[in-house]
């Protein structure tokens, strides 16, 4: 039996299986170059055990020579995977040299087809047998060696360099891992490198009648990167193990928080979605968990397609985590409320590639919101109602004026009209009277029943004057006939607000009757209300409504915004909630103070030019 053939094609097949194996490696992730490194080194070692069988097998110098020749391919591809595996898998080593290193080999192999009998000789002479595995293999018997030689030479030197250059970089600067790989890796191609390179000097120039065996020192550098690279693998697949265990217990986190996964990859215009996902738009599940994208999109409301991928483009070009509301239709007029949070990914171009995150189906919180805000109306409702009955006195007598000052002037037009000669001028007066006094009659009316009329907030441009000076009017009379003095100060440069012009109304007129009810019992010079409005420091409008009462005790301060809760004795407790509400509704916020000199002060603060 042959042991130098049983050795090497052994060794030659292993090789041709680790190729394999890492090629495929890489065919299906086109980003483990690593791999495919390792393969193209793989095949050199292959090319190198069936060159070195062919020397040991040559039967003339000739034949010999031309095996070397040959050599100098898998020579050249072993190098140039070495350099380029060192510099992929250790991250570090220097550009240049690398590149310098394949030149310099390239042209040698270039050189060697060139010159006869190849690039290391210039003349064999001769050759001989000698034993090794228990066989006769043939060996250089005297052969005399080019002048530049030493480029071969020079080359495995930069090769060393190479290696060791890059080894020290990653022991330095690397973590713990790095430095093991560092010394895994490096160390072994440095052995290696320097065992081959020793070698071959010593055959080509010192005349060594030995075998021409490259091969077995590169096997300590392939085992080493074999390896590290089966290390690579197995940790891949104890990764594999834990990502479906984490997989598995990130399902159970989602069902139980009622959460659906999606993925959507702009570039291959693919949409995954689990389960959960699938089933809030209505669809049934299927394995591969990927829907048609035009299927989804038919789906959701019209009116909110538009806002989804500006927000999606905007999210990509910040590069933050956005979250959005929108509708989706499903058979039999079935509408689900859906929130989406993702984050988004874009290209160096700008162009939207990737969005990934969580579905929340809320059309319940939406149903039950829509429910608070219809009780929020009827308690709204009902408060004015109330407000209403309180100012029933104050009302019927701002009615009764316009309308007695009507009758007058009635009776006074009849009594001109029954003189011989009727002044014209006179007449004109009285009519213009009565056109007045029965728009302020209408105006009265008008604001009884708006706030009489259920109705929901319609935000429309309100100007704070015009607000302030209605909620005056409405409560004059009532002031009058407490004797209670109504005071107003308006800052007249101060912007419109977005807002429902009667539920801010209602809000005002609960804060100056609470205020009047406060000063009620006080002496006369301090029956006084302050409506005041003007910019605050958060540059947002800011009404306040002061009175000179005995203020708000400390024990229920933290109380007086909840529902039912009143220190009145005839009171319902509903003034200042419903009143919080409303301007919540606008985006604001309403807090009591109580002044240092006595009283309470009611404010609420509205954002300029903003609605809910």
């Amino acid at each position: 039996m042959s042991y130098v053939t049983v050795v090497y094609s052994t060794v030659a097949a292993c090789a041709l299986l680790l190729a394999l194996i890492h090629g495929l490696i890489w065919v299906m992730d086109r980003k483990a170059h690593a791999s495919l490194a390792f393969a193209w080194l793989a095949l050199a070692i292959v090319g190198g055990v069936v060159m070195e069988l062919g020397t040991m097998r040559a039967d003339s110098a000739q034949a010999w020579g031309e095996w070397v020749r040959w050599t100098q391919i898998p020579v050249f591809m072993r190098i140039t995977a070495t350099v380029v595996f060192i510099r992929l898998y250790l991250g570090t080593g220097r550009a240049w040299l690398m590149w310098t290193i394949i030149a310099l080999r390239s042209f040698i192999v270039i050189a060697n087809f060139v010159f006869d009998p190849n690039f290391h000789f210039t003349a064999i002479e001769s050759i001989e047998q000698r034993s090794f595995l228990g066989e006769q293999v043939t060996v250089l018997g005297h052969g005399i060696a080019r002048d530049w030689q030493w480029l071969a030479t020079f080359a495995n030197l930069l090769l060393l360099t190479y290696v060791a250059d890059a080894t020290l970089q990653l022991l330095r600067a690397g973590s713990a891992e790095s430095r093991r790989k560092a010394l895994v890796v490096g160390g072994a191609t440095l052995v290696s490198a320097l065992m081959s390179m020793l070698y071959s000097q010593l055959m080509i120039l010192a005349g060594l009648q030995v075998p021409a065996l490259l091969s077995p020192p590169q096997l300590i550098m392939f085992s080493a990167m074999a390896f590290e690279l089966s290390r690579g693998t197995l940790r891949a697949s104890r990764l594999a193990r834990e990502l479906e265990g984490s997989q598995s217990r990130l399902d159970v986190v989602t069902a139980a928080a009622g959460l659906g996964l999606w993925t959507w990859d702009a570039r291959a215009g693919s949409l995954w979605a689990n389960s959960r996902a699938r089933a809030m738009f209505g669809l049934e599940s299927s394995g591969d968990d990927f829907l048609v994208v035009d299927t989804v999109r038919r789906l959701i409301h019209p009116d909110d397609l538009g806002r989804i991928r500006e927000i999606w483009r905007h999210a990509a070009a910040a590069g933050t985590e956005e979250e959005v509301q929108f509708r989706i239709l499903l058979p039999g007029a079935v509408t689900r409320w859906i929130i989406a949070h993702g984050r988004s990914e874009a290209d160096a171009a700008g162009n939207l590639t990737r969005v990934q995150g969580v579905l929340r189906d809320v059309t319940d919180q939406w149903r039950a919101r829509l429910e608070n805000e219809e009780l929020r109306r009827e308690l709204a409702h009902a408060g004015r109602v109330s407000v209403l009955g309180t100012l029933s006195s104050s009302l019927a007598h701002e009615l009764s004026q316009p309308l007695g000052a009507i009758m007058l002037n009635a009776e006074a037009a009849e009594l001109l009209l029954n003189k011989p000669q009727t002044d014209l001028e006179e007449l004109r007066n009285i009519i213009a009277d009565v056109q007045r006094d029965g728009r302020r009659a209408a105006e009265v009316i008008d604001g009884l029943r708006k706030l009489l009329k259920r109705r929901e907030l319609e935000f429309t441009p309100v100007a704070i004057d015009s607000l302030l000076r209605d909620v005056m009017a409405l409560l004059k009379s009532d002031a009058i006939s407490r004797s209670v003095l109504l005071e107003c100060a308006i800052d007249p440069e101060l912007p419109s607000i977005r807002g429902d012009k009667v539920h801010l109304s209602q809000v005002l007129i609960n804060l100056v009757i609470n205020g009047m009810d406060a000063v009620s019992g006080m002496p006369a010079a301090q029956r006084r209300v302050i409506l005041d409005a003007r910019m605050n420091v958060d540059q947002a409008v800011e009404l306040s409504v002061t009175d000179l009462g005995h203020g708000i005790p400390e024990e229920v301060r933290g109380r007086i915004f909840e529902p039912f809760f009143t220190t009145k004795s005839q009171g319902m407790g509903m003034g200042l909630a419903v009143s919080q509400t409303i301007v919540q509704a606008h985006g604001g916020k309403i807090w009591a103070d109580s002044p240092v000199s006595g009283g309470a002060i009611f404010r609420v603060s509205l954002p300029v030019g903003a609605a809910a």
